[in-house]
């Protein structure tokens, strides 16, 4: 439990500096930024993690290729990597199919010469979920289960990674209007809605979504002793909902829209579910020798 503990004090740490220095570094960076001083918040934060994220998997000695989950040759690393891209990329146009298929979301296609726009969005999106999926992969299913995992077995390191990641992305950093967005400390009252979210029912269905996905992408990082596929599903993933939602829209409308939660539009109970028994599938049959060869390589 000392692992997790460190990680959330860095989470806790990280997001109070950040909100300690938001007013003056909003004031420098103003006329740069064309949005309002909240949205510095959690992206200081991570930068400020850094240090403190090295100080830990030094401590645990996963500071290392192997430690944090790339000590396969490259070549084998990419190839992973790749299948883990084919297969995010299956799953989720499976659920985008489904989605699509209920009525949950709709096709819609702007007016005039949409090939231009699908050919920028598909190019965002690859480097884009490629940079998701190594920089949120190394962290969670590098350093963080590596850690946990030094201390407990793989049951309490599914439950307590996946419980970090799914809570992760819902600290939303709120912002303040009129006089409140002037003053020294107005980077600590933004940071104060930023967990407002987490006393919201309607968050449910997508926090049990992701805490899923952290659960699948542990069950890979288990089995195959490495974070290749996690990387690559993890890309895929990104990939294909920053399309859809680019050419569809969410019709909340329709009696199925139970499906999917309003953290993302796609994500909800129906993605849970088949993550469930996907998670399954891969739990039981996707057995040890990969893991023990990515080691001893």
């Amino acid at each position: 439990m000392r692992a997790f503990f460190y990680f959330v004090l860095l989470l806790l740490v990280s997001l109070f500096l950040s909100g300690l220095i938001n007013y003056p570094l909003y004031s420098l960076l103003q006329e740069s930024m064309n949005k309002g001083p909240h949205k510095l918040i959690n992206t200081v934060a991570k930068l400020i993690a850094i240090p403190g994220f090295i100080l830990i998997i030094r401590h645990y000695a996963i500071d290392n290729r192997t430690g944090l989950g790339y000590g396969l040759p490259k070549a084998e690393f990419l190839r992973e990597l790749l299948r883990g891209w084919i297969s995010g990329l299956s799953i989720l146009l499976l659920l985008s199919a489904a989605l699509i298929l209920f009525g949950v979301r709709g096709i819609s296609f702007p007016a005039g010469e949409w090939w231009p726009l699908l050919l920028k969005t598909t190019l965002v999106a690859l480097i884009g979920g490629l940079l998701i999926g190594f920089i949120e992969e190394t962290f969670f299913r590098g350093g963080l289960f590596g850690a946990i995992r030094r201390d407990h077995g793989f049951v309490v390191t599914l439950l307590l990674s996946s419980l970090f990641y799914a809570g992760l992305h819902f600290i939303k950093p709120l912002p303040l209007s009129g006089d409140a967005a002037e003053t020294w400390y107005s980077g600590l009252s933004i940071l104060s809605g930023a967990f407002v979210q987490f006393s919201e029912w309607q968050t449910v269905d997508s926090f049990i979504a992701l805490f899923g996905l952290g659960a699948f992408f542990a069950v890979v990082r288990e089995r195959t002793g490495n974070i290749a596929y996690c990387i690559g599903a993890h890309a895929g993933f990104v990939f294909v909902i920053k399309v859809v939602r680019k050419f569809t829209d969410l019709n909340p409308d329709s009696i199925f829209s139970v499906m999917v939660g309003n953290y993302d539009g796609m994500i909800g109970y129906l993605s849970a579910a088949g993550l469930l028994v996907h998670t399954l599938i891969v739990y039981r049959f996707w057995r040890r020798p990969h893991a023990v060869r990515a080691v001893t390589e």
